[in-house]
């Protein structure tokens, strides 16, 4: 993992502490929020925590497996995403349209450069994780589209009915789905020995969640048509159970689910699964849909994206930076805790009434304190690979 995505890696995750931090005093009204603060917050997990290791870690990753020559550092890519991340936070935080702009066009130009730069290295040796990065970057791209759209007032003229919803799935269940699924593929071999699934399964995987992302995009774009959102449910959530059964079985044979960071990564998935439980109920009318809608993607991400980050971000550091040949995965058993209960108390939260605000802001407290530990991990990770460097 090259050096400067390993250190945006390291200051963003303390920026996105003092950001969960900030939301649990924003939510008891010790402080005022600023301007889309919750968009501040989410994007600094996924445009910035997820993204650095992404983007740092896919051409070295693949390459390494295509037995192919080490790429060479790619600043122009490392530059317009940060330059990216910087311009769309500052529009963020001040309804600056113009920063907006930029920052999502900066965005895009880094995900349509790394996509060129995996897609150089298909066929031949090629890894079968490949097919997953590449669509997964797709998605972040029609993401980054839809979501620099809702405050451009670009919807109207794609025609699309429901934006919010539409950006939010692309980036998750499409973005960070299929790549996070790739990631298992390529590293639960190197955790455990084994291969995550079989040849079939893994196909499986890939076209039920790509299919599965495409009608959850389009259902809320066509205004919340049925056919498509019912068809894309069914589709994504089959595929992710069957790749959480396999890495379930696989890190249990390993003996893996004795280590926190094993629960880590299988526990990331309670919380991609839950909103799906609730469908039924909102379909039905029997729960409110506004409350669950503006609630519940906060604990996708803390509870989804930021375990599986946990877990998997130091392992990828130690592997690929420390050149270290058994690395452990991250998190511990403190970690596990506090992410799970801030989860669990966002959801909550949505059915406290008048207690909302405490109890929101009382999952944020716990989402802060599960990134102690992997903050102090990727502090020391990176205190120790700089050593080595200075010392050459």
């Amino acid at each position: 993992m090259p050096i400067p995505y390993l250190l945006t890696t390291l200051l963003y995750t303390f920026v996105a502490l003092l950001a969960a931090a900030d939301a649990s005093l924003v939510s008891m009204s010790v402080f005022s929020a600023f301007p889309a603060l919750r968009w501040v917050r989410v994007h600094f997990i996924t445009l910035g925590i997820l993204s650095q290791v992404v983007f740092g870690l896919l051409p070295l990753l693949t390459a390494s497996l295509s037995k192919k020559v080490r790429p060479s550092m790619r600043w122009d890519i490392w530059l317009t995403l940060n330059a990216g991340l910087v311009a769309l936070v500052a529009g963020f935080g001040g309804m600056n349209h113009p920063m907006i702009f930029t920052g999502g066009t900066l965005i895009f130009i880094a995900a349509l450069l790394l996509m060129l730069q995996l897609w150089n290295i298909r066929g031949g040796d090629a890894p079968v994780s490949l097919k997953f990065y590449i669509t997964g970057i797709f998605y972040l791209m029609v993401g980054i589209i839809i979501g620099t759209g809702l405050f451009l007032n670009w919807s109207d003229a794609l025609y699309i009915k429901v934006p919010l919803e539409a950006h939010i799935h692309a980036n998750s269940w499409g973005f960070m789905s299929l790549v996070f699924a790739g990631l298992l593929v390529d590293f639960i071999p190197m955790v455990t020995g084994k291969p995550l699934a079989s040849k079939n399964a893994t196909a499986y995987i890939f076209w039920g969640m790509t299919l599965g992302a495409f009608g959850l995009v389009l259902g809320p774009w066509l205004g919340g048509s049925l056919p498509p959102t019912v068809a894309g449910l069914v589709l994504h959530i089959s595929a992710t159970v069957v790749l959480l059964v396999s890495m379930i079985r696989t890190l249990k044979q390993s003996g893996n689910l004795n280590s926190a960071g094993g629960w880590h990564l299988v526990s990331s998935y309670i919380w991609i699964l839950l909103p799906v439980m609730m469908a039924p109920f909102l379909l039905l009318g029997i729960l409110e849909a506004g409350p669950i809608e503006s609630t519940a993607p906060q604990a996708l991400i803390y509870g989804w994206v930021l375990q599986f980050g946990i877990a998997l971000i130091p392992y990828i550091a130690r592997r690929f930076f420390l050149k270290d040949e058994k690395p452990q995965l991250g998190g511990c058993w403190g970690s596990l805790v506090t992410a799970n209960l801030g989860s669990v108390l966002v959801w909550v939260s949505i059915f406290s009434g008048t207690a909302e605000g405490i109890v929101y802001g009382i999952a944020f407290v716990f989402y802060a304190l599960a990134m102690l530990h992997p903050l102090k991990e990727l502090a020391e990770i990176a205190r120790d690979g700089l050593k080595k460097y200075e010392t050459v």
